[in-house]
């Protein structure tokens, strides 16, 4: 059973979810707690699997509260209830939270928040992988990136539209407004699949505070991995994004397709931040075999960027279609029919982008290649052709 724990200052609200998650009693091991301090004495003594905390709270909040969870108990998944939408809960909450809900909450919403998090951390059943990814709050970005939308921050005549240029060339930024907008707390009726929808849904004024907080878009150093590049990483998410746009065969998911493209790999950024020098290692295996870059991760570690990914984007509730998409753009006759346009669109691009992976310094051959059945399941197989020339114009 999953043991999940709850922690608010009233103890009405604990009464409701207590009532609210009764039919889960048989899945969950459920504990409730009044106090922050309670709630740390109870994790100190057992796991837990999840934590779900009021943000508001006498002495010690629930930012503060899942901050020490973070710090001392990374494979957590953290989420934040709050009935406060305003600028400061959110900045504050941003480091430590894994995903925000509004109150009153919703039963089903808190019901299938829980679940994807525990079915996520039973993606990766290495407890070490878990710890590591737990403890990121932010993905690293290339310091030329955080330069310019930090320019465009203090520029008073910026819009929408010139934060969305600067957003879209960026896994990173492009993952925490994604992640942010996407939260039950901004209380949208819709999931938002567009980093441009994204961005508008925040409005300037909110992405002007995280651009210039250092909990969300801070230019951190990523360890030295030889053979590796942010920048190069950084520069095929973009074009396989944009070849991903041109190629989708249903342009009403272009918009999809683009956001799920541009943070397809944010797997190897976590890869090189928390191992690199074993990341460096699969390098340069991968380089002496020529074998698929995430062939030699299996073999290595027994997982790929892409499940990594996909798991930590899943934590940070970015839409169900384009966790799926990462977790699957290597392996994508794995999904069901039903799901397939925005992965076809992904998968294709990403092998055709660049034919090299993104070692900078070796030949290496291709990252990855085509899924042929997939492809032909997709009913794109005629289409290659046009699609090479495409992504051939855009190298």
């Amino acid at each position: 059973m999953k043991r999940v724990l709850f922690v608010d200052d009233e103890q009405q609200v604990l009464d409701g979810l207590r009532d609210l998650l009764r039919r889960q009693r048989k899945h969950w091991d459920m504990t409730f707690a009044t106090d922050a301090q309670n709630a740390m004495q109870l994790m100190a003594d057992k796991p837990y699997d999840v934590v779900v905390s009021d943000m508001r709270m006498p002495g010690t909040d629930g930012a503060t509260l899942l901050a020490h969870v973070k710090q001392r108990h990374p494979e957590a998944a953290r989420i934040i209830l709050s009935g406060q939408a305003d600028r400061e809960s959110v900045l504050r909450a941003l480091p430590a939270a894994h995903q925000f809900l509004s109150k009153p909450c919703d039963a089903d919403a808190l019901r299938t928040v829980i679940e994807r998090a525990c079915q996520l951390q039973q993606m990766l059943s290495d407890p070490a992988i878990r710890t590591l990814v737990g403890r990121l709050d932010h993905l690293p970005s290339a310091p030329h990136t955080y330069f310019e939308l930090t320019r465009a921050a203090q520029r008073p005549d910026s819009g929408v539209g010139d934060f969305t240029v600067i957003v879209e060339q960026d896994p990173a930024m492009s993952v925490k407004v994604l992640q942010l907008v996407n939260s039950a707390y901004f209380g949208l009726a819709q999931r938002v699949n567009s980093v441009q929808q994204a961005v508008m849904r925040l409005g300037v004024e909110l992405l002007k505070a995280l651009a210039l907080s250092v909990h969300a878009f801070s230019a951190l150093p990523v360890p030295p991995v030889k053979g590796f590049s942010i920048d190069s990483l950084q520069q095929h998410s973009l074009l396989t994004a944009r070849v991903g746009q041109a190629i989708a065969a249903d342009k009403t998911i272009g918009a999809e397709v683009f956001a799920s493209a541009v943070v397809h790999d944010v797997g190897k950024l976590v890869l090189a931040m928390c191992m690199p020098e074993q990341f460096a290692q699969v390098i340069v295996e991968q380089a002496r075999s020529q074998k698929p870059f995430y062939e030699v991760e299996r073999e290595m570690f027994n997982l790929t960027h892409a499940e990594v990914g996909a798991y930590l984007l899943g934590y940070w509730g970015l839409p169900l279609q384009i966790v799926e998409t990462i977790a699957f753009h290597h392996m994508p006759g794995e999904v069901p029919q039903d799901s397939i346009r925005t992965l076809a669109a992904v998968h294709i691009a990403d092998a055709l982008a660049d034919d090299r992976s993104y070692c900078t310094d070796v030949e290496s051959g291709r990252d990855q290649k085509l899924d042929l059945t997939f492809v032909a399941r997709a009913g794109l197989t005629e289409k290659l052709p046009q699609f090479r020339a495409i992504a051939a114009k855009m190298r």
